[in-house]
């Protein structure tokens, strides 16, 4: 596993730390919806951390599953989401920032949940969160899966 930090953070008080396996890891997605699940995670934990902090964003294979998973996270060590709030945070126009629609989790997890994936929350108030994407990989060859709504092979 490689770990590199960032070489110039979106903010000088932030770091942005990557852990990527030693080889590339491949997944047969939609280049533009991907980027946009990881746009709206690793923004949303910038923001959570307003006066600075590290973002962690890392990306595995995941074997010990049933079916292999692609995994990444986004963790922050900002100001956390109250366990109240976890249940809604995926609805529509529900933001907890002041700049923003309340939009782009509602998004990432409509894509995620378009791919048979899910995202898994945990969060401590006062010390953070983790946002963590499970993506199934395609089947093997002569295995057939489901595929999303409006998507075509």
């Amino acid at each position: 596993m490689r770990a590199a930090s960032y070489a110039r953070p979106p903010r000088a008080d932030h770091t942005v730390v990557l852990e990527t396996p030693d080889e590339p890891l491949w997944y047969d997605g939609e280049e533009t919806e991907l980027r946009q699940v990881l746009w709206s995670l690793a923004t949303n934990g910038l923001r959570a951390m307003p006066t600075g902090g590290e973002l962690t964003m890392g990306v595995r294979l995941d074997r010990e599953k049933a079916r292999e998973e692609l995994v990444f996270f986004v963790r922050d060590c900002g100001c956390g989401i109250p366990h109240d709030e976890l249940e809604q945070m995926f609805q529509p126009f529900h933001g907890s920032f002041r700049k923003g629609t309340g939009l782009g989790l509602a998004i990432a997890h409509r894509i995620v949940t378009d791919y048979n994936g899910r995202i898994d929350v945990s969060s401590t108030v006062g010390e953070g969160t983790t946002f963590t994407v499970h993506l199934p990989l395609p089947p093997a060859q002569g295995e057939t899966r489901a595929l999303p709504p409006g998507r075509t092979a």
